[in-house]
């Protein structure tokens, strides 16, 4: 397997987890809207803080993974200088 397959592969498994991050992070918040209990919209911002945060991890790392896939790119290309 090539870099740029193995880093496409890489990149679509990161998309698939910051898409299920994001139903987390949408239903943390619902909770904190739609639920009248006290304790439970606590526990919702606890836990969208925590989904927050992982959300970020993904995110660097999705952007790390595309700038080696454009560089990984570029030196596949001839130069036609």
């Amino acid at each position: 397997m090539t870099d740029e397959a193995r880093l496409k592969q890489e990149l679509e498994a990161l998309d698939q987890k910051r898409v299920a991050i994001d139903a987390r992070l949408r239903e943390a918040e619902a909770r904190q809207r739609y639920v009248i209990d006290a304790d439970i919209k606590e526990t919702a911002r606890a836990d969208e803080r925590a989904i927050l945060a992982e959300m970020d991890r993904v995110m660097t790392r999705i952007r790390a993974v595309e700038a080696k896939l454009l560089l990984a790119r570029a030196a596949e290309r001839p130069t036609t200088h």
